[in-house]
């Protein structure tokens, strides 16, 4: 299945605490899993509110919060929304 990741600042976050984070080298389990292919098209969102979006290739909804749960020190900024998505809305 494909979800996908969009970030929101945790209250209390300032934009230069966003922009830090995000300016940090990516992890190397994050690095893992762009290579396996779990994750793609990590976008940054501009304007006020920095963060970023991602399509994750999970085989369901628990492997994909489980995924997100892994990450969650090394993006401690942030809240994550995960929505399943798909190309086309009439296939199921």
């Amino acid at each position: 299945m494909l979800f996908m990741l969009v970030s929101r600042a945790k209250p209390g976050r300032d934009r230069e605490q966003l922009i830090e984070q995000l300016t940090h080298q990516i992890h190397p389990e994050t690095w893992d899993l762009v290579r396996r292919g779990a994750l793609s098209h990590i976008l940054y969102k501009v304007g006020e509110e920095p963060g970023f979006f991602a399509l994750l290739n999970a085989s369901d909804r628990e492997e994909a919060q489980s995924l997100v749960d892994g990450s969650k020190s090394r993006l401690d900024a942030f809240e994550l929304d995960i929505h399943p998505v798909k190309h086309f809305p009439h296939f199921d």
